[in-house]
């Protein structure tokens, strides 16, 4: 179902319904409405379909009512993750040619340097532009509208009215973006935190009747290795942003025995490709045949996943990564396992030995079979002869030794992986910390 604007799809839902919890209580729909229409009057009423506007920094109560007011006013709404610095902020910023800019605390529009925009004569389908969320390299710009990103939302009012969704991605990137949409379009409710300091994320699930939850990997990990979010009823398990291998798919399992758990494949570029359901990692290989696919999928020459959306982003990196077919590159390198298509990681972040590609997930995947380890991030480390080599850290579980679990880190690696795939350093660590983005970050050491 194709929506003009965002606001015009909500106001057709149930006024009453409760929509938002936050630390300053209980939002119905209506509310949330009213304060997007009231609080954001003036500097809507002072944008133009011309106008380009920067979101910064807003908490994501600020943020929801904002792009509520301003879809559909306006050419393009950019949205700055609230973890990028100053510089960076800047740079997209020109980049996105924006003519406004609203920060923290704000309800007014602050202009800009006048961009050289044409006029738009009558309003079209607002843009609402957004940064890729990898971890490696600078961020770069991919264009969506309203319908490319609620592409696959699943409007159900009456099974959506079941579920509170809590709030775990920062909502200025796509992950945390589907997870609003997903709530306000599908008729849920949605549990927000006051911050996105871990404690605060983990006390707002606790705050609200919050049975439904969407994380990576990576959060999944530290939300089962801190204990307290098994005390939530889940019915609905969503993994989406990393590999999601068979190790976090048991877990998981194990932890919530009637929830639904769904691994997803969507990225910023992509948009949402598709979603698992049958609990084992990767995707049947049959998808491969466009005729049972969800979408029409492809795996090109150098192991690379290729998509076809029927919606897609738009903009110069998009351009450049399609086919002649039509067919996105996504840059994530997959490998067909007897009956399923498994995902080993990022071109972006492969680590160079001596010219040898090594990818990080999969040492990562190798090493996380060993009995005793909690976690474990592979990153590339500087050497003089070869480049880089590869180095990984390891969270123990309680009561194991590190000499015995290191050697049988050696061991496992020497069989199952070449040479210059087994780690030439291995650090016990008693965490490992994850972006913003919810995502291990591989810096070169």
């Amino acid at each position: 179902m194709t929506v003009k604007t965002l606001f015009d799809a909500l106001a057709a839902y149930p006024q009453s319904r409760p929509c938002l919890y936050s630390a300053a209580g209980l939002y119905s729909l209506g509310d949330v409405l009213r304060q997007a229409s009231a609080g954001w009057s003036s500097s809507a009423t002072d944008s133009t379909f011309n106008s380009r506007i920067a979101l910064r920094s807003l908490g994501p109560l600020q943020l929801i009512e904002a792009v509520i007011a301003f879809d559909g006013r306006v050419d393009a709404i950019l949205l700055l993750p609230n973890s990028l610095d100053e510089s960076t902020c800047q740079e997209l910023t020109r980049t996105a040619r924006c003519t406004h800019l609203i920060e923290a605390g704000q309800r007014i529009l602050a202009s800009l340097e006048a961009s050289d925009l044409p006029e738009r004569q009558k309003p079209e389908a607002t843009r609402w532009i957004l940064a890729t969320s990898g971890t490696t390299g600078k961020p770069k710009l991919i264009e969506h509208t309203l319908e490319s990103l609620s592409r696959t939302v699943r409007r159900d009012l009456n099974k959506g009215g079941e579920l509170v969704w809590g709030l775990l991605y920062d909502p200025n990137r796509f992950a945390g973006l589907q997870v609003v949409l997903q709530a306000l379009l599908g008729g849920s409710s949605l549990a927000l935190p006051d911050s996105d300091v871990f404690e605060d994320q983990v006390r707002a699930l606790f705050h609200s009747p919050v049975n439904a939850l969407s994380a990576t990997p990576s959060m999944w990990r530290k939300l089962l290795m801190d204990g307290r979010v098994c005390q939530l009823a889940l019915r609905q398990i969503t993994l989406g942003g990393e590999i999601a291998d068979q190790s976090i798919l048991d877990a998981l399992k194990k932890c919530f025995p009637d929830a639904r758990i769904t691994h997803i494949y969507a990225s910023t570029e992509a948009g949402t490709g598709f979603a698992v359901n049958d609990g084992k990692a990767g995707f049947p290989v049959a998808w491969l045949e466009e005729a049972t696919g969800p979408v029409p999928i492809r795996i090109n020459e150098h192991g690379h996943l290729l998509l076809k959306p029927p919606v897609l982003a738009s903009g110069a990196e998009i351009q450049s990564r399609l086919d002649q077919s039509g067919f996105l590159d996504t840059q994530d390198i997959v490998k067909v396992s007897g009956d399923r298509v498994v995902f080993l990681g990022r071109v972006s972040g492969a680590i160079n030995v001596g010219g040898n590609k090594v990818v990080p997930e999969e040492v990562e995947q190798v090493i996380r079979s060993v009995v005793g380890i909690q976690e474990v991030k592979v990153y590339p480390r500087r050497n003089s002869v070869v480049g880089q080599l590869v180095a990984a850290d390891v969270v123990l579980q309680d009561g194991f030794d590190a000499t015995s679990v290191r050697e049988k880190i050696n061991q496992i690696c020497r069989a199952q992986l070449e040479a210059w795939q087994v780690p030439a350093f291995i650090r016990f660590v008693s965490t490992i910390n994850i972006n913003p983005a919810g995502k291990v970050e591989r810096t070169q050491a």
